[in-house]
């Protein structure tokens, strides 16, 4: 007799056989990044892989292992605007294939620059930097949205709603708002070959967890963790078994997953408060120097940003702004 267990395991084959992976190389860590093409009537690329001419080579080489190329590809989904997710946009665009974006990242994206600016400008003080570096790292977040613009091309491309369900390639997808990791995020659940399989981007991978960005260096930063935990609440509501992260292997069993998470913010907030006793009354860029060491990337002070917001928000951090820079201390 056949046992539940063994279908199962054939029907999430089945599926596996039926859903390709891509990989791109990216120079931070885990060092690459994911998307897949799901095949059907329709061909569906979740994500489009990291940007320039050797990501342009990385797709079709990925898209020919499969037996494809990027004429085949029907429609692209975006779970989220972050470079290493949306860099062959252009070249899958100019080839016939529709682009569809959460409707969040589309209203961000048609922000006006001067207001984004004034958004950056604040955050940038806030967080502690002055002079020279905060002035360079406003016209890199500045150029960011410039770059994200022009990749997604706004005004050609389908909204994707949150927490509905949605019509793609003639197929349905349930789909989940999942900000932390960035405020525009979705997962898509669907049905494939029997098995329920759910696109989770950086949401949800098993390794590790990816950075609370949110929104950069903008205002809204110091949400990120509590968005975080949101998505995690959301997503404990996924029927899926087999989930296909855009960092890390492809993984069973997303409750387990869910709950490290979980565990993982719950441990970025420990650290955070004990960091914020060590050093202050201290800005978030002196908290993070103390949680991690140096601060060369953004990951660290975003994460540390976005904790002390929940700390404070629980009442276990105060804060008070003297000349732009934000203080935290414990309360």
């Amino acid at each position: 007799m056949t046992t539940d267990t063994s279908c199962g395991t054939v029907r999430a084959d089945r599926a596996r056989e039926r859903i390709h992976r891509l990989e791109f190389d990216v120079p931070w860590p885990p060092k690459h990044v994911a998307a897949y093409l799901l095949e059907g009537e329709e061909t569906i690329l979740f994500d489009a892989g990291a940007p320039d001419d050797a990501g342009e080579a990385e797709l079709r080489e990925g898209l020919a292992a499969a037996g494809y190329e990027p004429e085949d590809v029907d429609h692209v989904v975006v779970t989220h605007v972050h470079s290493d997710h949306i860099g062959q946009l252009p070249v899958l665009r100019d080839v016939g294939a529709t682009v569809h974006v959460p409707t969040r990242s589309l209203s961000r994206l048609e922000r006006d620059l001067g207001t984004a600016r004034e958004g950056f400008e604040e955050m940038t003080t806030a967080a502690g930097y002055d002079g020279d570096k905060r002035a360079e790292i406003v016209e890199e977040e500045l150029e960011e949205l410039r770059r994200d613009r022009r990749l997604i091309e706004p005004e050609t491309a389908r909204e994707i709603e949150p927490d509905a369900t949605v019509a793609i390639g003639g197929r349905e997808f349930e789909t989940f708002a999942t900000p932390g990791h960035a405020v525009d995020h979705l997962c898509l659940e669907t049905t494939v070959e029997g098995t329920t399989v759910l696109f989770s981007g950086d949401a949800l991978i098993e390794p590790f967890r990816a950075g609370a960005f949110q929104v950069g260096l903008d205002r809204g930063a110091d949400v990120a963790v509590d968005a975080y935990y949101e998505a995690m609440d959301r997503l404990s509501a996924t029927d899926a078994t087999l989930v296909f992260p855009g960092h890390g292997p492809v993984f069973e069993g997303p409750q387990a997953v869910i709950e490290n998470t979980r565990d993982r913010l719950d441990a970025l907030l420990e650290e955070t408060r004990d960091a914020a006793a060590a050093v202050g009354p201290a800005s978030p860029l002196a908290i993070a120097e103390q949680r991690v060491g140096t601060v060369r990337h953004m990951a660290p002070l975003l994460d540390t940003i976005g904790a002390l917001g929940t700390l404070e928000r629980r009442g276990s951090i105060t804060s008070e702004t003297r000349d732009g820079v934000r203080y935290y201390e414990l309360a």
